[in-house]
């Protein structure tokens, strides 16, 4: 695998204001974060998501929308998602459309995490 990390970024925010307006939005008007469906149930992070974490041996850094610095300005808009880092550098792993395909299941977002890692260009770092 060619990237140093990975990071989950969120179509929510992550305040308290923001998990009760999340919630309300998902129960009420049928709006969703696909990649909070794959990482969580309302009870905390899913069981079965810490297995993936632990298979992908891979460091994964976790952000809301409202902890976007600049350096991410570009992915207003286009979230959830999930970036790769190689040193210094970032890219998008997985688009919103590629993380809603999985359909809220651990076991096929994993599967297209790591078919994403595979594609990135080893640099020999």
């Amino acid at each position: 695998m060619g990237a140093d990390r990975l990071t989950f970024v969120y179509d929510a925010n992550g305040t308290l204001f923001g998990e009760v307006a999340y919630l309300f939005r998902s129960r009420f008007k049928g709006e969703h974060c696909s990649l909070c469906d794959i990482t969580h149930t309302w009870h905390g992070k899913r069981s079965e998501f810490t297995s993936c974490e632990a298979r992908l041996r891979i460091p994964i850094t976790y952000l809301h929308r409202n902890d976007l610095g600049t350096e991410y300005a570009s992915l207003e808009g286009a979230l959830p998602t999930v970036l790769a880092h190689i040193g210094e550098d970032w890219l998008v792993l997985l688009t919103p459309e590629q993380i809603d395909r999985c359909n809220g299941d651990v076991r096929t977002f994993e599967l297209a995490v790591r078919a994403a890692l595979e594609a990135i260009p080893y640099d020999g770092r």
